[in-house]
Order: C-alpha cells, then sequence, then structure tokens
C-alpha cells in the first residue's frame, strides 16, 4: 500500500468522521467549541484534497490503488 493511501486511511478518514459529528453537534447545539472543531477538521481535510489536486502523480497513485 502506498504512503499516500496508508495516510489517508490512518489521518484523513478519521478527521473526516469527526468532521461530520461535529457538523451534526453544532447544528443541535449551536456552540462555539464544536464550530472550532469543525473548522478546525474542515481546514485540514481541505489542505489534504487540494494538495492532492495539486500534485497529479498522488492522484493518480491513490485512483490507480483503487481500480480493481
Amino acid at each position: 500500500m502506498s504512503n499516500n493511501l496508508e495516510y489517508y486511511f490512518m489521518v484523513i478518514k478519521p478527521l473526516e468522521k469527526k468532521y461530520s459529528r461535529m457538523c451534526t453537534l453544532y447544528s443541535i447545539f449551536k456552540l462555539n467549541l464544536f464550530k472550532k472543531k469543525r473548522n478546525k477538521y474542515n481546514m485540514i481535510i481541505n489542505n489534504y484534497y487540494s494538495f492532492l489536486l495539486n500534485n497529479k502523480d498522488s492522484l493518480e497513485e491513490i485512483q490507480n490503488s483503487f481500480k480493481f
């Protein structure tokens, strides 16, 4: 497994789950704590995906690993 794919499964995938949870909690309770965490997770995820879009080699490597 490539390093990019391992990084995705070890770091980004759990962050996406946390982000989703924070969005739900913020929509229910409207607390600033949940909003700050949600924004922090969103920033990290956006940076990762923008890196992938700018780095075509990494993107192709990940896409090829998902092909069966």
